[in-house]
């Protein structure tokens, strides 16, 4: 099956390789040392087929998890230590009047 999976790989790889059509794709799918039933679902292009041949899953999902945001409120507050509130004075204008 690995010749099965090495073709799907060129197809997808190799753009006038996935637009051949009737006896160029057929040519292609022959130089194959494949069983019949393989070479049947690569001719039919029966990928229901060919994921049962090869053992694949009906169905694959895949779903993301978003980290907490611990790190954007630790990030946020580092922020608000190094830089001075917009409405304190900054130290400078503090000391004018201390002569």
């Amino acid at each position: 099956m690995s010749n099965v999976i090495q073709f799907l790989e060129r197809l997808g790889a190799d753009p006038t390789l996935a637009s051949l059509e009737g006896e160029a794709f057929e040519a292609a799918v022959d130089g194959l040392a494949l069983d019949d039933a393989a070479r049947e679902a690569l001719l039919a292009r029966d990928a229901d087929a060919l994921g049962g041949l090869l053992g694949g899953r009906p169905k694959m999902i895949c779903m993301l998890f978003p980290a907490d945001d611990d790190n954007k409120r630790k990030d946020d507050e580092q922020e608000d230590r190094d830089s001075p509130a917009d409405d304190e004075p900054s130290e400078s204008v503090r000391r004018t009047g201390l002569h």
